[in-house]
């Protein structure tokens, strides 16, 4: 009797839940990637230093992959979470404590550096094997995982974004001028359908957070917001007149406006603009009420180069994808890089930008 009420009670179970609406059964593609990425955090088998350093090196271009460096390593599960991550249809939202200003912690990013090392070791392993299918949907993980490290758009994330989508990129260059025509075909359309990069300018708009923040402390106790910007001694004695506060936050925003106005551009144009913006900061650096000008505002030049070199990077990766192994100095006619034959395989390099990338044969 016991049995059949077991049954019978099993039975009704199956069938309430078989009449649930569809709508009430969670999919991972309605999930925030961020959710998912934090789940293959967990996931993350623990690596010594020399383990860690020695995956770097591989995708790096700094040392040969070989099948035992992830023999003992288990990213199966890493790898799950990624995959529903980046197939994930809603927007990646970190919940950073964007109030909490300068103090305001970035842990998504180390994590996002470790996913983008250990997806193109991955694919390294794919590509020894000869399974360049398997390798290049890694690849592409490898993709999402660079522009998902910039959903939430600040300077230190744009510059995240662009150092993994430069790797990369790198990473397929030393294998795509062995793939067949189709291979090639099928990774330029697939690396077309990504999203675009997070421009510069929209993280330098977040610089402004620092001023709100600051403006706010001061409001609630000048001492203890002056500390917090290490502001001691003569320092702070600029803060001691009266108005100059108000001042040097008007001063800021009117500069800061002008650096969103340069970042704009592009180009050429747009590294002239930076040039000369930041040589107005260096000129009046001095003068007292320029001050929050010469602490927070950063430096943009050399942001400016890393995603110029990252379009740089993806304007070479195309070009070697649409003409394969025949690749020759005359198919560079015109192109803002040139060919060079080294080493069993081709490098394309730029002078300008002072960047290149090797495609191995």
């Amino acid at each position: 009797m016991k049995f059949k009420i077991k049954s019978i009670l099993l039975a009704i179970f199956c069938c309430v839940s078989s009449l649930a609406p569809a709508g009430d059964v969670r999919s991972s593609r309605n999930t925030n990637p961020a959710l998912l990425y934090w789940q293959a955090a967990a996931e993350l088998p623990a690596l010594s230093d020399a383990q860690a350093k020695q995956l770097r090196e591989i995708v790096d271009g700094k040392a040969d992959f070989k099948a035992e460096h992830i023999e003992e390593l288990n990213f199966e599960r890493t790898v799950n979470f990624l995959r529903k991550a980046v197939a994930s249809e809603a927007p990646c939202e970190w919940g950073l404590v964007w109030e909490d200003s300068l103090e305001m912690r970035t842990p998504h990013l180390a994590k996002m550096r470790e996913f983008s090392v250990m997806t193109l070791v991955l694919a390294e392993a794919k590509f020894s094997k000869g399974e360049t299918a398997a390798g290049i949907d890694l690849l592409l993980i490898a993709h999402h995982i660079a522009r998902d490290s910039d959903a939430a758009p600040s300077l230190i994330s744009n510059v995240i974004q662009n150092f993994l989508e430069r790797r990369t990129i790198a990473t397929a260059a030393r294998h795509c001028m062995g793939w067949d025509a189709v291979e090639r075909e099928n990774y330029t359309r697939r690396l077309a359908e990504l999203p675009d990069l997070g421009p510069l300018h929209r993280a330098f708009l977040t610089e402004l957070v620092w001023i709100d923040w600051f403006k706010k402390e001061v409001e609630g106790d000048l001492e203890e917001a002056l500390k917090k910007l290490g502001l001691r001694g003569k320092k702070s004695d600029p803060f001691k007149s009266p108005g100059v506060i108000g001042e040097m936050i008007a001063i800021y925003r009117k500069r800061h406006a002008g650096g969103v106005a340069a970042l704009k551009l592009e180009g050429e144009a747009r590294r002239l603009a930076v040039a000369e913006f930041e040589k107005g900061i260096a000129a009046n650096k001095d003068r007292p009420e320029n001050l929050f000008v010469s602490l927070l505002m950063p430096t943009l030049h050399k942001m400016v180069r890393a995603e110029d070199q990252t379009e740089m990077a993806r304007a070479m990766l195309e070009s070697a994808l649409d003409l394969g192994p025949e690749i020759s100095e005359k198919d560079m006619v015109g192109q803002p890089f040139q060919l060079v034959r080294k080493d069993g395989g081709v490098e394309l390099g730029s002078k300008e930008l002072e960047f290149s990338l090797k495609f191995a044969k």
